[in-house]
């Protein structure tokens, strides 16, 4: 799935410039970046970001940063400076390079000079997801940072009502939907799963198009990064491609993802579907 392409004229290009974009854009804004590294000692580090959304930011930092932990980040192009909170890292980019997905702890700030306009609701992903502490499962719905850590290495950290703490949520294979798997044969194993993806339980609506030009709005099971499996009331054939749209992107112009299907298994509500994105 690809994010709206970057442009001049876009956040951080001048001071206090308001722009409405989707949830997520693309954005190298110059940040700083102050905090603690994981062995305790203080830094300071110029840095850019990836990705910015009303929620937080994905940026780039050869610090290695303590998920949970407090940080400064200051925009150098409109001069705010924001707590963030870490919620988790991605994979390593280039030599001791990573990037991290940081959490704007005061909503209604707006250090990027953006007003974004985020995702309705009933498009924002839900995933069901488990506390490392009590073992409490719940249904939540995500931001965009969430989803992105949560499905780049399988965990996020966040508040737990019944712990009283911040702890570690990882996807739950206590709990299921009962309005998708209920009375559902059990799927096969896909590529995704056989190639070692992380496969998260993530409930979000998406369009479906193959080649005739027949669409549905269906809804997902679970995501991996080589593909999803959907539930659908249509018939489609093993072997058939299909053009995938996911709403979370929100992007003005929708853009659709190639994808095969590799299996298909029936259950009460329909029909699953295995679909592998085309590289």
């Amino acid at each position: 799935m690809t994010e709206p392409e970057f442009k001049s004229g876009m956040p951080g290009a001048i001071p206090g410039e308001k722009k409405r974009r989707s949830d997520r854009v693309l954005a190298p804004i110059p940040i700083r970046v102050i905090g603690n590294d994981m062995t305790g000692v203080a830094f300071s580090e110029d840095a850019v970001t990836v990705s910015v959304n009303q929620h937080g930011a994905r940026i780039s930092l050869t610090h290695s940063l303590l998920v949970d932990d407090t940080i400064l980040v200051l925009n150098k192009k409109t001069r705010i400076e924001e707590e963030f909170r870490v919620v988790g890292a991605f994979e390593q980019v280039i030599g001791d390079r990573r990037e991290w997905g940081v959490e704007i702890l005061d909503p209604n700030c707006n250090i990027w000079g953006i007003e974004f306009t985020p995702p309705a609701e009933e498009l924002r992903p839900k995933a069901i997801i488990e506390c490392g502490g009590c073992r409490r499962v719940v249904q939540s719905p995500l931001s965009s940072i969430e989803y992105d850590v949560l499905l780049a290495v399988g965990m996020i950290s966040r508040h737990c009502d019944r712990c009283k703490e911040t702890t570690r949520w990882m996807p739950s294979q206590q709990a299921v939907m009962p309005e998708i798997l209920e009375g559902a044969a059990k799927p096969p194993r896909d590529e995704a799963e056989k190639r070692g993806a992380k496969r998260i339980n993530l409930v979000m609506r998406l369009r479906v198009r193959n080649a005739w030009g027949e669409v549905d709005v269906a809804q997902t099971r679970d995501v991996s990064k080589f593909g999803l499996c959907f539930l659908s009331s249509k018939r489609f054939e093993v072997g058939e491609e299909l053009f995938v749209i996911l709403p979370f992107a929100a992007n003005s112009v929708p853009v659709e993802t190639e994808g095969r299907i590799r299996w298909s298994a029936p259950t009460t509500g329909g029909q699953y579907y295995g679909i592998e994105y085309v590289k």
